[in-house]
C-alpha cells in the first residue's frame, strides 16, 4: 500500500457557492483523513489535498458523486502538487483571484429539515416559528448577493451580525448550518412586521394583503372568494389575465387541477415556478372551488407551491384551499422590493402590508412554466433559474444583447455561456425601463464581464434599440443588429444545443418583427444556423389598422384579415 504523501491543487467550476459546497468538501477531506484546505474564489472554489494516491484519487471520485443536491459540478481540473505538510483540513478566506466568476445559485426553497425546525419537530426554539431559518440546502442566494466571491459581507445579510448560538453552528463542521452565509435565527435575522395569523385572518376575511418575499412583493387574496378576486383585478388595474394560486402542497393542487407526474415533479423542483396545468371539469367533492375571476374562463390555472418559510406558516394556519399571489406592482410596472416603495405604491391598494428588514438587492418575479410532451417548457425565466447560464458551443464573452421591447430580458456572454437576466417586462413603462438599465449596469459588474459588442434588434425604434446604439456610441463599442425572428430560432437551436454550422428549418409564429426589408414580418419560414437565415415562407402581409395598436388589440388585425380574404362581418 503506498503511504507516501501525495498531493492535488483541484479547481472546481459549475454552481458551487451558496450549496454548502464548501463544508461539503470539509466533511469529506475529514472522512478520507486528508489535510489541506479549500476556499471560495471568484471563478470556482480552489482546492489543496495531501494523503495517499488512493485516497486523494477516491476523494475526488466522492466530490461528483457525493456533491450536495443544489450542487452543479461543470469540471474539476487535477493538477499534482507539492505537499506543503498540511496538519489538518481547513475552509480558509474566500480569495478574489479571477476576473473570472463562478455560477452564483438561484433562490432555493426552504429544506424539509429547515421546515421541521420551523414546526417545532426538533427542539430548536430559535427558529420554532421563524420565517427566515435557512441552512446550508436552502434559502436566499441571488436575490441577497452584491458581489463575489458569496459571503456574507457581500450579501444583503451582512446588515444582521450572528448571534453567539448562529455563530457556533455557523462554525461547526458536523452542523448543516456550518458556513451557511444567511444563517439567522429569530434573536439575531430579519424580522417580519406582522405575523403569520394576522395574515391568515385578514386573507380569510376577503381582505387585499401585500406581502414581501425573496425576490419582491407580492400581492395575495382568497382564491375561492369572487368578490375579493374582483377587487384585487380593479386596484391592481389588471383587467383581464389570469392570477397564480399558491396551494398548500402538490395534492391540494390535485384537487382542482390535472396534474400528471412530470407536472408534480417541475411544481416540487427547486425552482418552484408557476406551472400552467389543466383545470378539472369539476372540483373533487368537497372541495371549495376556485373563484372564476381567477382564470377569467380559461381551462388553465397557474399554480405555485408554498417556497418560502413564511408561505407554510401562512398555510399551516389558513383554512381556505389557495390564495391569489401575483406581482406585487401595478399593471405593466416591475415588482416593487424595498419597504417604502412598497407604502407607496401597494400602500393604498391593499389592506394589509406585510414588510421584512432584509433588503432584496436583485428584483424577480416567479417563473412561468408547462410541460409539453413530458418536459418542462419555461414561459418567464426568473426566480430559482436566474442567473443560471446556458452552455452555449461557440465563444461569447462581452457579448451583451438587450433583448426587445415586449417581455424583456438581457443577455450577457461570458466565455461559452449565454447567462441570461431575470425576466424584466415591457419597455414601454418608465419604471421598467429604469429595471432594464438597473439590470444592464448591475450583472457585468458581478459576473466581471467587459462589453464589447451591443446586439439589438432590427426594429429602430425600439427603446432597448436606442440605449444599445447610445451606449455603444458612448463607450466606443460594436453594436449590431438582428432580425426579430431569426433571434427567436437561434435561440431554440442555443436551448438544444444545437452545433454550430448546421442549418435547420425555424418556423416563427410569435407575432410581428421587423423585417429586413422595411416590412413588418409575422409567420416566418426561415432556413436559419446561428450566423444567418434565408427567408423562405411567409404569411402574406396585410394591414395592421391602427399600426401597433392592432398588436394589443388582436381583433383589429381578425378584421384585416376578414377584409383582405373578402370574407364579410356583421356588426
Amino acid at each position: 500500500m503506498d503511504d507516501k504523501k501525495h498531493a492535488y491543487e483541484l479547481k472546481i467550476t459549475g454552481l458551487v457557492q451558496g450549496v454548502g459546497f464548501r463544508p461539503f468538501v470539509y466533511r469529506l477531506a475529514h472522512e478520507f483523513e486528508l489535510t489541506g484546505s479549500v476556499r471560495n474564489q471568484t471563478d470556482g472554489v480552489s482546492i489543496h489535498v495531501e494523503g495517499p494516491q488512493r485516497t486523494l484519487e477516491a476523494f475526488v471520485a466522492g466530490m461528483r458523486l457525493r456533491c450536495p443536491p443544489a450542487a452543479v459540478i461543470d469540471d474539476i481540473q487535477v493538477v499534482e502538487a507539492m505537499p506543503i505538510g498540511a496538519d489538518r483540513f481547513v475552509i480558509v478566506e474566500s480569495a478574489d483571484s479571477s476576473d473570472l466568476v463562478t455560477r452564483i445559485s438561484p433562490d432555493l426553497p426552504v429544506c424539509a429539515d429547515c421546515l421541521c425546525d420551523i414546526r417545532g419537530q426538533q427542539d430548536d426554539p430559535r427558529r420554532f416559528d421563524y420565517a427566515f431559518t435557512n441552512c446550508t440546502n436552502c434559502g436566499p442566494r441571488f436575490s441577497i448577493v452584491t458581489a463575489l466571491p458569496y459571503d456574507r459581507p457581500k450579501t444583503t445579510m451582512r446588515a444582521f451580525e450572528m448571534c453567539d448560538d448562529c455563530r457556533r453552528e455557523y462554525e461547526d463542521v458536523l452542523d448543516r448550518r456550518f458556513h451557511a452565509q444567511p444563517i439567522a435565527c429569530r434573536h439575531c435575522g430579519p424580522q417580519y412586521t406582522l405575523s403569520p395569523d394576522s395574515l391568515a385572518t385578514a386573507l380569510e376575511a376577503g381582505r387585499i394583503a401585500g406581502m414581501k418575499g425573496i425576490g419582491g412583493f407580492h400581492l395575495a387574496c382568497d382564491a375561492t372568494n369572487q368578490v375579493a378576486v374582483e377587487e384585487l383585478r380593479a386596484r391592481k388595474h389588471r383587467e383581464a389575465k389570469p392570477f397564480a394560486v399558491m396551494f398548500a402542497d402538490a395534492d391540494a393542487v390535485a384537487r382542482h387541477a390535472s396534474v400528471t407526474e412530470a407536472e408534480r415533479t417541475l411544481l416540487q423542483s427547486n425552482a418552484r415556478p408557476i406551472v400552467l396545468l389543466q383545470t378539472r371539469a369539476t372540483a373533487e367533492p368537497a372541495t371549495r372551488p376556485i373563484a372564476p375571476g381567477v382564470s377569467n374562463d380559461l381551462h388553465t390555472i397557474g399554480a405555485i407551491l408554498p417556497y418560502m418559510p413564511m408561505h407554510h406558516l401562512l398555510f399551516d394556519r389558513l383554512k381556505i384551499p389557495a390564495i391569489v399571489l401575483t406581482s406585487g406592482n401595478l399593471s405593466s410596472e416591475p415588482i416593487v422590493t424595498s419597504n417604502a416603495h412598497a407604502a407607496e405604491v401597494l400602500g393604498p391598494i391593499t389592506d394589509t402590508l406585510l414588510t421584512h428588514d432584509r433588503d432584496i438587492h436583485n428584483r424577480q418575479d416567479d417563473s412561468v412554466a408547462m410541460v409539453v410532451n413530458g418536459r418542462a417548457r419555461l414561459l418567464r425565466r426568473s426566480r430559482g433559474y436566474v442567473p443560471n447560464p446556458v452552455r452555449l458551443p461557440f465563444l461569447v464573452d462581452g457579448i451583451v444583447a438587450v433583448g426587445a421591447e415586449q417581455k424583456n430580458t438581457l443577455c450577457f456572454g461570458s466565455g461559452y455561456e449565454a447567462i441570461l437576466s431575470q425576466h424584466i417586462g415591457d419597455l414601454d413603462d418608465a419604471a421598467t425601463l429604469e429595471f432594464f438599465e438597473e439590470v444592464l449596469d448591475r450583472f457585468p459588474k458581478l459576473f466581471r464581464l467587459s462589453p464589447r459588442l451591443m446586439v439589438r434588434d432590427n426594429h429602430p425604434d425600439y427603446l432597448s434599440t436606442r440605449y444599445a446604439q447610445e451606449r455603444a456610441e458612448v463607450e466606443g463599442l460594436t453594436a449590431i443588429a438582428i432580425q426579430h425572428h431569426h433571434a427567436h430560432i437561434a435561440a431554440c437551436m442555443a436551448e438544444h444545443s444545437h452545433l454550430e454550422g448546421s442549418p435547420v428549418i425555424g418556423v416563427a409564429l410569435d407575432g410581428t418583427g421587423y423585417g429586413t426589408d422595411g416590412t413588418i414580418w409575422g409567420g416566418e419560414f426561415l432556413v436559419s444556423d446561428y450566423r444567418s437565415f434565408h427567408r423562405t415562407h411567409w404569411l402574406r402581409p396585410v394591414p395592421l389598422p391602427g399600426g401597433e395598436t392592432a398588436i394589443r388589440q388582436p381583433w383589429r388585425t381578425a378584421l384585416a384579415w376578414l377584409h383582405e380574404t373578402g370574407l364579410p362581418w356583421d356588426e
